[in-house]
């Protein structure tokens, strides 16, 4: 199951540059109408009506010497817990995610996260987005499925709001005041330097997840062949397949995120081919758990199993192996959070027993969409952490 790193990471350093114009405030000229952009070079906006400091911009340089993103920044106020604080806020468009929408504080979440199911709100219109870390945490960045028109819009937008319930993040409504020539360069040095606006334009980077609406709070609880309700709506994450599974109630109660793929071909009987699977489940009951399948088993159901994990060639202690289904064997964790933090970003995974081997690659990207899956609907790594079923 091993395969190419989907370049996560390359989007989190084209982002995270984002930071250091603020600090360079007052080094440029201010411009009354949109300066060309040029590579490397700095310019100033007026401040207009914010109280909060004036836009700045760049069009930054990667190690290849090409302009990798178009970064225009100020700081601004959002909400939190209790008060406000003052964050970078960014708009930015870049070859790893298109257009996106940032902001930078020291108390934004530390751990990575990737949430489809993220908001941009603009003077009170939703545009479901994608939000995801950016490299070295306290930072999220929010890609609206819908650039263009965000893009268009921020032209009259007064108050703009992010919200990520995955990452725990809701800015409330911060005051834009983005001058019109400021948004001109914006655009201008989009196109300037063939940055497209509604997708990754850097091959290393991988494709962006689909923009979903925020879930119902409930659904139909209708079980199907596959399995609990839910499981048959897929949404493709670093190339696996991740679902909200529901409970009798209709209401979500665990969050998953697979691959699983055929090895061979029939046989001359018609048999089908092996199947070979692995699963990262996040449920209340039960915490952070992980399920290997492989059609070719037939164990008796209940059943421990005794085997040992290696997580990134380094041995995970403190887990248990079952077996689910004549075909299924459970990992469950003594400390969901500890094989959490384990798994990290892009990982290599190794079972071995006496009745099953298996090696595998988790890409980048998905654990953290299943840490925010889990956090919007307000399910723990630990069991503890949850609620019960």
């Amino acid at each position: 199951m091993k395969q190419a790193d989907c370049g996560w990471a390359a989007r989190a350093r084209v982002m995270a540059g984002a930071t250091v114009l603020i600090a360079a405030a007052g080094g440029s000229a201010v411009f009354a109408a949109p300066p060309r952009p040029v590579a490397g070079q700095q310019v100033h906006f007026a401040q207009g009506n914010s109280q909060q400091g004036p836009w700045s911009a760049v069009p930054q340089v990667g190690p290849n010497g090409k302009v990798r993103q178009c970064v225009l920044v100020a700081m601004r106020s959002r909400a939190i817990a209790g008060g406000m604080v003052d964050t970078r806020f960014s708009a930015d468009i870049s070859a790893g995610s298109g257009l996106a929408l940032a902001i930078f504080d020291d108390k934004l979440p530390a751990d990575d996260v990737l949430d489809d199911q993220a908001e941009v709100i603009l003077d009170g219109k939703v545009f479901p987005a994608v939000a995801f870390t950016i490299a070295n945490a306290h930072s999220i960045a929010v890609h609206p499925g819908d650039a263009a028109a965000v893009l268009a819009a921020l032209k009259t937008t007064t108050k703009l709001r992010l919200r990520s319930d995955g990452a725990g993040v809701d800015t409330g409504d911060m005051a834009l005041d983005m001058p019109a020539d400021a948004l001109g360069w914006l655009v201008q040095c989009g196109k300037t330097f063939a940055i497209a606006v509604d997708r990754p334009s850097d091959p290393d980077a991988p494709p962006l997840p689909v923009a979903q609406p925020r879930s119902p709070e409930v659904a139909p609880a209708v079980a199907t062949p596959a399995g609990p309700p839910g499981i048959e709506i897929k949404w493709k994450i670093a190339r696996w397949d991740a679902s909200e599974l529901r409970g009798n109630d209709g209401k979500i109660s665990a969050c998953m995120i697979r691959q699983h793929y055929g090895v061979g071909s029939a046989n001359a009987q018609g048999a089908p081919p092996r199947v070979i699977g692995a699963f990262l489940v996040a449920s209340r009951s039960k915490g952070l758990a992980m399920m290997l399948k492989d059609s070719s088993l037939d164990l008796p159901g209940g059943q421990p199993v005794e085997a040992s994990l290696a997580i990134d060639h380094a041995p995970f202690s403190g887990v248990e192996a079952r077996v689910l289904g004549s075909d299924e064997i459970g990992i469950f964790p003594q400390h969901g959070a500890a094989l959490g933090t384990a798994l990290g970003d892009g990982i290599d995974v190794d079972f071995k027993s006496k009745v099953e081997g298996m090696e595998f690659y988790i890409p980048a990207g998905v654990v953290p969409w299943l840490r925010a899956c889990a956090r919007r609907n307000g399910i723990g790594f630990e069991p503890a952490a949850g609620k019960a079923d």
